[in-house]
């Protein structure tokens, strides 16, 4: 039995199956070993392949999918066949052909269905429709009472996804909307607990078992900038890479990772958290939000920014005013951001030595003022990587949009629609 535990892990790694079957061999054993033989599961695993590949490939022929996939091609046409006769895949043109009938490419039919995707803050609440190829339908906003308790809070919100549902229910009728994906600051349980949020200032709020027996749809929630990377992985700049990081400036900073493919959000769902990294121990280092001296925010965030100004010159300033003041030529703007690199330069050098990433991928508000942040950030990320690690690896900035958080969030749910295995940890 054990031999065959393995044999079937390693057909289902090589096939492209999620790696989490591989690392809870024994675990997945005892689920499947009741199923052997079971000609309806493989069916369902073979679908699931199959429609992850069109996903992720593109326009793509039958051929090819029996290729890239290892099933035989009479398992592929008769499983694209169904798929066609339910509306989730599209035939959508030929390709030219040496000999022969040119074969026809198949697509994922985008329209097939939608999932709500919805980020929670502070101040407000942002929401939208998003179909199948990750386009959006209709998007909403909401703002919010500051340091509501989660009661209040959470009645508004379920009045807001209510109202989402009910413009598409009305406006869309043939896109069915198959789960959501939820994105806040925070730490969250495999379960969908939120464990504790220093952003809503919440702790153990059941938030998954609520919504799904409120709106009767499959809820998925995830700390924000993790959704944050696993919809570059899915819809953005992190598509062809295997392992990248993801970080987050502006109110806060943040990092999500992606090792392999997969979301890392460690043993007790706390990963990321590099801005509340210590970087000085300095007892005369700011405090930070989390009660700590020393953290990396506490030099690098927009509340961090507009007191190093304020300290320097006496002068009061927003981040947008200091962003202007920075544009203009004031040295101690330029001064003030270019410090941030320095920091989030020398912080990002320690997670390129440990995790040798393919790429960097920077978004947030304060994208907008890479300009002034990214030039030192690069000098010591490049100074402090070990073996020129650094020159290696692809820094990418992105504009800052809602549109790539939201897409982002909804990623959690379009994820479980296409995936091979419905854990989308590691």
């Amino acid at each position: 039995m054990k031999f065959n535990s393995y044999i079937f892990c390693l057909t289902i790694q090589r096939n492209g199956y999620n790696t989490k079957l591989v690392r809870q061999s024994n675990k997945v054993w005892k689920g499947l070993s009741m199923r052997t033989g079971d000609n309806g599961y493989i069916k369902e695993l073979n679908y699931k392949l199959i429609l992850d590949t069109i996903r992720t490939k593109g326009a793509i022929s039958r051929a090819d999918l029996a290729r890239v996939t290892g099933l035989t091609r009479s398992t592929c046409s008769v499983t694209c066949e169904r798929m066609i006769k339910q509306g989730v895949i599209i035939e959508t043109g030929k390709v030219d052909s040496t000999g022969g009938r040119p074969p026809i490419l198949l697509q994922i039919n985008n329209r097939a269905g939608a999932v709500l995707g919805l980020k929670m803050m502070d101040d407000q609440i942002l929401g939208a429709a998003i179909d199948l190829g990750g386009n959006i339908i209709q998007q909403h906003s909401l703002a919010m009472e500051r340091d509501l308790p989660s009661e209040p809070y959470l009645q508004r919100f379920e009045e807001f996804i209510s109202s989402i549902l009910d413009i598409q229910r009305k406006d869309y009728p043939f896109i069915p909307i198959l789960g959501m994906g939820i994105g806040l600051g925070g730490r969250i349980s495999s379960e969908g607990v939120l464990l504790d949020s220093s952003v809503l200032g919440w702790s153990m709020v059941p938030l998954r078992a609520r919504l799904e027996k409120r709106f009767n749809l499959p809820v998925h929630i995830e700390n924000d900038v993790n959704t944050f990377a696993i919809g570059e992985k899915f819809f953005g700049a992190g598509k062809e890479y295997d392992t990248f990081l993801c970080l987050s400036v502006g109110e806060g900073t943040g990092l999500g990772i992606i090792i392999n493919g997969m979301l890392y959000d460690g043993s007790h769902h706390g990963a990321g958290e590099i801005g509340h990294t210590r970087i000085t121990f300095d007892p005369q280092a700011p405090r930070c939000t989390c009660g700590k001296q020393g953290c990396l925010e506490v030099f690098t965030s927009d509340r961090a920014l507009v007191e190093a100004y304020h300290a320097n010159t006496g002068t009061t300033v927003t981040i947008d005013s200091l962003i202007a003041l920075a544009t203009a030529g004031d040295e101690t703007a330029l001064k003030v951001f270019a410090r941030a690199g320095m920091y989030l330069g020398t912080a990002l050098s320690t997670l390129v030595n440990l995790f040798d990433p393919q790429a960097i991928i920077i978004g947030g508000e304060r994208t907008n003022a890479a300009t002034f942040f990214l030039p030192e950030l690069q000098k010591h990320l490049e100074e402090n990587c070990v073996y020129d690690l650094a020159k290696e690896v692809t820094l990418t900035v992105l504009q800052p949009s809602n549109d790539d958080w939201i897409r982002g969030v909804a990623a959690l749910a379009i994820r479980e629609f296409f995936s091979t295995n419905t854990l989308w940890r590691e």
